[in-house]
């Protein structure tokens, strides 16, 4: 029995991929639909890629639909993620799939307007798609049951916490909310149900890359998640510093705050600010609120989380996976 509906907006890279099939894996649980964006990857290829992920799970008529082009220049750094957004290893969508002729945009509302109340939104990479449908209905984000974003940093006042536990934070950044920092100030103003999984949390999870590729050995899924996240895991050890190979899951993190809301253990009411330092723009909560309350998570049940990815590695793929 289907007891959630999940609209997911993504620019699939490599943990948009491990988080869109803990999704698909998840019981009880339809993605209704997908729309992509520009961030790891161009928009269109993270469409392919997405149509790639969702085959991976054995699911084939879960629409695709492509949305806005980045503003501006592309970025000066190649991404982490491969110039495919999925590691290049020649992946792609199965023959004769192709993305839907809806926009992401026009997703987002008709999805809103047909099943109010009863679809969950999880956003996992830069808002301009969210941001251009709330422009065009401002109320939208109140008519989804909830709306997870992956982004921002936390809440200001745990700044200094945060930096002290994870010499990374600041330097890592909130990398969403940097791609387009106008799209995430209109959202930040928007009212709804609206929880932000942050750098402040995701970052903390941390994966051993042993674990992925003994998984590997007997599953399909875990093998297609070993093969995109091969490069990807050695920026992470780099990054994060660890003794031990590692990857991180930061949007798998905040799928996990949607699939299961009870696995955060502490949050604060914030309102959302995008703040620029150093060249960069990040969401920050900040109280007193003077606007639309937002929540914002600072602790989570990691065990729980990688127990949910562990399960989602070993599954099987639904029936007619390719």
């Amino acid at each position: 029995m289907t007891d959630r509906y999940v609209l997911a907006d993504t620019d699939t890279g490599v943990d948009d991929a491990l988080a869109l099939l803990t999704v698909a894996h998840h019981p009880g649980t339809e993605i209704v639909g997908v729309g992509t964006v520009f961030g790891n990857c161009t928009e269109r290829q993270a469409a392919r890629n997405a149509l790639t992920v969702l085959s991976v799970a054995g699911l084939h008529d879960v629409p695709v639909c492509i949305g806005q082009p980045r503003p501006g220049p592309p970025p000066a750094t190649s991404s982490r993620h491969g110039l495919d957004g999925l590691g290049d290893r020649g992946y792609r969508p199965p023959p004769g799939v192709y993305p839907a002729p809806e926009s992401a945009v026009d997703q987002l509302l008709r999805v809103a307007e047909d099943r109010p109340g009863a679809v969950d939104l999880l956003c996992l990479g830069p808002l301009a798609n969210i941001a251009a449908a709330v422009t065009r209905d401002p109320r939208l984000l109140t008519r989804y049951r909830s709306v997870t974003v992956m982004g921002g940093m936390g809440t200001a006042s745990r700044r200094g916490v945060e930096a002290a536990v994870q010499p990374q934070f600041l330097g890592k950044g909130d990398t969403n909310t940097n791609h387009d920092p106008g799209a995430a100030t209109v959202v930040a103003a928007a009212p709804g149900q609206i929880t932000w999984v942050g750098m402040n949390v995701t970052g903390r999870l941390r994966l051993a890359w042993a674990d992925l590729v003994a998984r590997s050995a007997v599953g399909k899924t875990a093998t297609f998640v070993r093969d995109i996240t091969e490069d990807y895991h050695r920026y992470c050890t780099s990054t994060y510093r660890a003794e031990n190979p590692i990857y991180t899951a930061h949007d798998s993190v905040a799928a996990a705050v949607m699939l299961d809301p009870a696995v955060v253990l502490a949050a604060d009411d914030a309102q959302p600010t995008v703040r620029h330092e150093d060249g960069r723009a990040a969401v920050w909560g900040v109280t007193p609120v003077r606007g639309p309350a937002h929540r914002f998570v600072t602790d989570l049940d990691y065990g729980s989380i990688g127990a949910r990815i562990a399960a989602t590695l070993d599954a099987i793929p639904r029936s007619g996976a390719r």
